[in-house]
């Protein structure tokens, strides 16, 4: 159960960076400011992040699965 409270924590986490970063990037496109970092957090964030949860969920010990499996 903590494992899926930690799962959508993270979710709406990564939801929340990702609006901000796009907020971020429709400021820097109308006031003109470093539009190509703000382009460049667009697409590296969520590449970022998608390797922490592979990382995480590669090398976590999923004990789940052995419970459902002596029944």
């Amino acid at each position: 159960m903590k494992h899926k409270k930690n799962k959508q924590i993270l979710a709406w986490l990564t939801i929340l960076l990702i609006a901000a970063v796009i907020i971020y990037m429709l400021y820097c496109a109308f006031t003109g400011k470093n539009f190509l970092v703000s382009l460049y957090l667009v697409f590296v964030i969520p590449v970022i992040i998608w390797v922490i949860m592979f990382f995480a969920g590669a090398f976590n010990d999923n004990n789940d699965n052995d419970e459902d499996s002596s029944l």
